[in-house]
């Protein structure tokens, strides 16, 4: 239990750093301009990681009160379709920009899909396989386990 609820912690506080070291080395490092398009891959991406943050320290929330349910999971439930929408509006504005220099839109690109991938991580499939038994299941059935909240909301 202490394991699981150290983990969960884990995951909620790097998303919330992720946020920062993403901003940092885009616009800072990388001196990317701050165009519609690069602030609108950054948004989405930066929305998704809040997200992501907020579940896992729900989840906490639940795990070490024994809740038989996700607390809030109609939040999360809304929280699928704003984030949706995030992400479309990002890559409409990231799509506007592809007829200017590469420079204005390149790291919004990147950071959209980026901000996609999460979206599915999050509300579809895992993506992300970092410890021994997520990896040993992905070997063992060849398939992308749905995603935790995915499970949380449909249960």
């Amino acid at each position: 239990m202490r394991k699981v609820s150290s983990r969960m912690r884990s995951l909620a506080v790097l998303e919330l750093i992720n946020i920062a070291l993403i901003g940092w080395f885009v616009f800072s490092a990388l001196d990317a301009p701050r165009t519609a398009a690069n602030l609108a891959g950054y948004c989405a991406t930066a929305i998704l990681l809040a997200v992501g943050a907020s579940y896992w320290l729900v989840k906490l929330g639940q795990v070490r009160a024994g809740l038989p349910r996700l607390p809030h999971a109609m939040t999360f439930r809304r929280l699928r379709l704003v984030c949706a929408l995030v992400v479309l509006a990002a890559a409409i504005l990231v799509a506007s920009a592809l007829a200017n220099p590469p420079s204005e839109y390149v790291a919004g690109l990147v950071l959209l899909l980026l901000a996609a991938a999460e979206y599915v991580n999050y509300f579809h499939w895992q993506l992300m396989y970092d410890n021994r038994t997520d990896l040993t299941r992905l070997s063992r059935t060849g398939r992308l386990a749905r995603a935790h909240l995915w499970r949380d909301l449909w249960r």
